[in-house]
C-alpha cells in the first residue's frame, strides 16, 4: 500500500498541459532543432510576403495574359526544404508541408505533386491503369494530361552557434525563393532570421 502510495503521488506530481501550436506561441527554443513554433512563423510569414510582392504580383497578371486565360493560375513545384545546419538528422519535413499548406490556402498557385524527385509515387501508380480491365477507361488519366510547373520554390534552413562568456547565441536563417523556370530567372526572394541566447546555468547547458 506504502509503494502504491508513493506511486500515485510521483504520477500526481505530472502535469501535462494541452495546447493549440497553431494558435499559441511559448517561445520554445532548443539549440540542435529548429520548433515547430518557428517553422510556422516563418511559413505564414514567407507565403504572406510572397502573394503581396509586387514583382510577383505582376508575374500572375502578365501569365494570365500569356495564356489568354483572366484566370489562369501557374503550376509551382515546391522542393523539399534543404537543411543546411550542424544537424543532418534535423526534420525539415515539417516545414515543407506547411508551405505546401499555405501556398494551397493562398489560392494564387497550383502545387504540382507529380515534377522533380519529390514526385508523388501515387500519382504515377493511379495513372497506370490503362490495362486494368477492372477501371472504366474512360476515368483513366491519359497522355499529356500532366501539367509541368512554371514556377519553383525553393526553401532553405541553416543555423549559425556562437558561444562566449558562459552564453551560446543561435541565430537560424530561413530562406525562400521562387524562380521563373522558363526565364530561370530568381523573382522573389525572402529570408528570415530567428535566434536566441542561452546562459550557462551551474548544473551545465
Amino acid at each position: 500500500m506504502a509503494a502504491g502510495a508513493a506511486l500515485l503521488t510521483a504520477c500526481g506530481g505530472t502535469q501535462t498541459t494541452i495546447f493549440d501550436p497553431a494558435s499559441e506561441k511559448h517561445e520554445l527554443r532548443q539549440i540542435g532543432s529548429v520548433s515547430s513554433e518557428e517553422m510556422r512563423e516563418v511559413t505564414r510569414d514567407a507565403v504572406q510576403n510572397a502573394m503581396t510582392n509586387a514583382k510577383f504580383r505582376t508575374f500572375l497578371e502578365q501569365y494570365k495574359k500569356e495564356m489568354g486565360d483572366p484566370n489562369a493560375i501557374p503550376v509551382l513545384k515546391l522542393d523539399p526544404v534543404i537543411n543546411d545546419t550542424d544537424d543532418p538528422d534535423l526534420n525539415v519535413s515539417e516545414l515543407t508541408d506547411m508551405l505546401n499548406e499555405a501556398l494551397l490556402n493562398a489560392g494564387k498557385v497550383n502545387v504540382s505533386m507529380a515534377e522533380g524527385m519529390d514526385r508523388s509515387k501515387s500519382i504515377a501508380d493511379s495513372r497506370n491503369l490503362s490495362k486494368d480491365e477492372n477501371f472504366d477507361q474512360s476515368t483513366v488519366a491519359q497522355k499529356g494530361t500532366l501539367q509541368a510547373a512554371r514556377l519553383l520554390m525553393r526553401p532553405k534552413v541553416t543555423s549559425n552557434l556562437v558561444q562566449s562568456d558562459g552564453k551560446k547565441a543561435v541565430v537560424r536563417t530561413f530562406v525562400v525563393e521562387i524562380a521563373d523556370i522558363k526565364t530561370g530567372l530568381i523573382m522573389w526572394r525572402y529570408t528570415k532570421q530567428l535566434g536566441f541566447i542561452k546562459e550557462k546555468s551551474t548544473f551545465g547547458w
